[in-house]
């Protein structure tokens, strides 16, 4: 198991061409014959892609090759392998959330008048998981978070903001967003779902289906210090309180 999870993206990918070339081979040595054909109307039809015949070809290569594809045993014991692991992860990030400790990483060099400083930040980009900000006090940094499967939850109560503006932009495939702001801070936000409610403080609800929200507290404008949230879902909910 240790060996499984330490395989790399290209062992995982080399290894599943195998299986699928291997599937082709011994047992069903009729798709080469698809896959060529299906190839060679896509490279034709690319190179005479101006003309109407260029775009037949192109759209019947495409379709050939799709259903080749879908045709394989592999691919879909992978698809639906790959399903299960997805909601499995995303089943464990529900019980187990990650936690990521407030570990400011400084290293210094001083040559001559200058010194260089390098931070580590407390959100890395991840395809499952969840994150949430440390719960002591924390050096604030403008978040800007792509996640793919699991919860985001980020507490302004835990850090001295600065007297500027300061952005939350986060992209989330599936999982809920939570934001807890502090009482005196103005705040913008602009989300968008493909479905999914969102709940911003106790001025705005609603349920969203392939949807935009714009909101702005009242005095965001001439605020001095204010936060601005930038978020994306394709399912999952928005939540933004005040604590």
């Amino acid at each position: 198991m240790g060996k499984l999870q330490q395989m790399t993206l290209s062992n995982w990918l080399t290894a599943i061409l195998i299986v699928v070339l291997v599937e082709i081979i011994l047992f069903n040595s009729g798709m080469i014959f698809s896959l060529v054909l299906s190839g060679g109307l896509l490279y034709f039809g690319k190179q005479g892609w101006q003309h109407m015949y260029g775009k037949i070809m192109v759209g019947i290569g495409a379709v050939m090759l799709l259903m080749a594809i879908l045709s394989m045993v592999t691919l879909r014991i992978l698809f639906v392998v790959l399903i299960i692991y997805l909601i499995l992860k995303y089943m464990e990030t529900k019980k187990n959330p990650l936690i990521f400790e407030p570990v400011v990483k400084t290293e210094q060099t001083s040559e001559g008048e200058k010194v260089f400083t390098t931070k580590k930040p407390f959100f890395l980009n991840k395809w499952v998981g969840s994150h949430e900000t440390p719960n002591q006090s924390y050096e604030w940094e403008d978040i800007h978070l792509q996640n793919g499967i699991g919860d985001v939850l980020i507490d302004l109560s835990n850090t001295v903001l600065p007297d500027r503006e300061v952005f939350i932009s986060l992209r989330n495939v599936t999982g809920n967003i939570t934001i807890l702001i502090p009482y005196e801070l103005e705040l913008s936000v602009q989300h968008s779902a493909f479905a999914g409610e969102v709940s911003i403080l106790k001025a705005f609800s609603a349920r969203l289906w392939n949807e935009n929200v714009v909101y702005q507290s009242e005095g965001y404008q001439h605020a001095q210090q204010k936060c601005t949230i930038l978020s994306s879902v394709w399912i999952g909910d928005l939540e933004v309180k005040r604590v």
